[in-house]
């Protein structure tokens, strides 16, 4: 049996499950970091703690959960930073983002290698709901649009995730630095937003996909074929469910995805075949 992050990297063991949902898919732990300016005095939220940022202006400040948590008690904390700041006019510009950090504690490398291959495959799809500003920023940098980015990924592939701080920056739409620390992936690609809805439906897309890693039913190999031969819509609902697919998809999606699989497939094809065949089931 391979090792989960949390041994391999001696984390800190989970704590117990949500139970309850809420308006998420699973109750996989989750961390947020919501950064917002322009409020003169930033107040208080149960569940969250105010941190500064210089790369934010007006008064800029972020809001962190206090610790991960997962379904309801997560959709709890996002709506009260709603209504915190609703009476307060917030700003979010370019400079602001949502970051989202996905526990992996309980997944394999394997599993981990699968999940960010699937994410390389639908990055542009992604990058559609996060708000296409944030597309070519340079605290998010895109995989289907940096090749050095590829070239790093296929090495920690072939290294072993303990090249991750020596090969990785975290100013990319996946940081995986953070595996090594907190055993969580972050997924930086996120506009500046508090609304709750918006968070959530972004948070079960991440959720979304970490549940297609962990399933060993489903593959990788066959997705490139599925999206040459079936389109779009199929793809991403065979990896997201119908439920979560938007009703207004980005209309050069398409075109888009054949560009991200085609960078999927080339990071799949630079790992030794006996290695590459292990990792994707």
């Amino acid at each position: 049996m391979d090792t989960t992050i949390q041994s391999l990297f001696n984390l800190r063991p989970r704590s117990a499950a949500q139970v309850r949902l809420g308006d998420l898919i699973t109750n996989t732990k989750i961390g947020i970091e919501v950064e917002v300016e322009g409020v003169e005095i930033p107040p208080k939220v149960s569940g969250w703690r105010r941190v500064s940022d210089g790369s934010l202006r007006s008064n800029g400040v972020e809001y962190v959960f206090q610790g991960p948590v997962g379904g309801l008690s997560a959709c709890n904390r996002l709506k009260s930073l709603e209504s915190s700041l609703s009476e307060e006019h917030p700003v979010f510009s370019l400079r602001t983002s949502v970051h989202v950090h996905l526990d992996v504690r309980d997944m394999t490398w394997p599993q981990v290698q699968k999940l960010i291959l699937v994410y390389a495959m639908v990055e542009p799809y992604l990058f559609a709901l996060c708000g296409q500003e944030r597309e070519d920023n340079i605290y998010s940098m895109s995989l289907y649009r940096g090749q050095h980015q590829v070239s790093q990924l296929c090495d920690i592939f072939r290294l072993g995730p303990d090249a991750i701080n020596v090969m990785w920056t975290k100013y990319t739409a996946l940081n995986l630095t953070s595996i090594p620390v907190f055993g969580s992936l972050e997924f930086r690609g996120h506009r500046g937003t508090c609304s709750k809805d918006v968070i959530v439906n972004w948070v079960n897309h991440i959720l979304a996909l970490k549940e297609y890693a962990m399933d060993t039913t489903k593959l990788v190999d066959h997705l490139p074929r599925q999206l040459s031969t079936s389109g779009s819509h199929t793809l991403l609902s065979s990896i997201f469910g119908e439920r979560l697919l938007n009703d207004n998809i980005w209309p050069n999606c398409s075109d888009a995805l054949y560009e991200s699989m085609w960078v999927a497939e080339d990071i799949i094809h630079h790992l030794p075949m006996i290695y590459s065949q292990r990792m994707v089931i």
